[in-house]
């Protein structure tokens, strides 16, 4: 579908290109249809004499982003049906690749999967992936 913007100027639709991970296959084939990014941090308030709120330190900063994906395979419907069987597991190292947006381009742990399944749609996974300052997405051996 091609996309006309009148008027005002607006980002639109999901620019993330890629996603693979560490589990029983190397890339997720999957088409999003919803993403979110939330930063966060640790924080602590520095207080005065009185109690008043001095200062703040922020620290351990992460990023979590949500995502909803269906899996997708052209060549057959057997290959479908395993293909919505491949959920990423827990403590899968994930990695993102966006050339359009930097901020949830990265390294990141599983820490969240979900499935399901309707009468009246398409299977969807639900996963929600976090990274810190440092990557601790790689395994220890």
């Amino acid at each position: 579908m091609a996309v006309t913007v009148k008027g005002m100027g607006v980002a639109w639709g999901i620019t993330t290109s890629g996603y693979t991970y560490t589990g029983s296959a190397t890339a997720l084939n999957v088409k999003t249809t919803e993403q979110s990014l939330t930063k966060d941090a640790e924080m602590v308030e520095i207080k005065d004499a009185n109690g008043e709120a001095a200062g703040l330190v922020f620290f351990n900063p992460t990023s979590e982003v949500t995502l909803r994906v269906y899996p997708f395979h052209a060549s057959s419907l057997s290959s479908a049906a395993t293909a919505a069987a491949a959920l990423p597991a827990v403590g899968d190292k994930f990695v993102i690749t966006d050339a359009s947006d930097a901020s949830l381009a990265g390294d990141y742990v599983v820490m969240r999967v979900g499935k399901t399944r309707s009468a009246g749609a398409q299977v969807e996974f639900d996963l929600t992936v976090k990274k810190w300052a440092t990557d601790l997405s790689a395994t220890i051996s």
